[in-house]
């Protein structure tokens, strides 16, 4: 009856030390520990509503928007530099936790932008993502 009893015991502990051993998936490790290690740091925004007024000018004379899509542009934006600056401080001093606040905004962002540019100007905004923190642009990227 021991042995059976020490048998149980010894499979129980094996068990949860096995289960306590289980981690993120190394794909899921990969992706947020290069997404730090690729960190960029973003610009300062400034004044909310020049860097809104910048970005919608950019855009509307790179894509070749038309002016009805403007003040949904300018709402879209302004609302996401706006949430945006509310997180920028981490960027300096904990990039981990503003790429988990960043990124939900930017998607957020990006879907109204995809409605409101329609999905071939979408596909050409994305091309226009800057490769560092230099333009205006860069806001929306990183």
């Amino acid at each position: 009856m021991k042995k059976i009893i020490c048998a149980f015991v010894i499979t129980i502990c094996g068990l949860a030390a096995a289960e306590a051993q289980l981690s993120l998936p190394k794909s899921v490790q990969d992706a947020a520990s290069s997404a730090v290690k690729n960190f960029v740091k973003p610009p300062a925004i400034g004044d909310v509503g020049k860097t809104t007024g910048s970005i919608v000018n950019e855009l509307t004379s790179k894509l070749g928007l038309g002016a009805a899509q403007k003040p949904q542009l300018t709402d879209a934006i302004g609302s996401f530099l706006k949430d945006k600056s509310g997180i920028l401080s981490l960027a300096g001093t904990n990039p981990k936790d503003y790429l988990a606040k960043f990124n939900p905004l930017q998607q957020g962002l990006f879907g109204k932008l995809k409605g409101i540019l329609g999905a071939a100007k979408f596909a050409d905004f994305l091309k226009l993502k800057p490769s560092g923190a230099g333009s205006a642009l860069s806001n929306l990227f990183f």
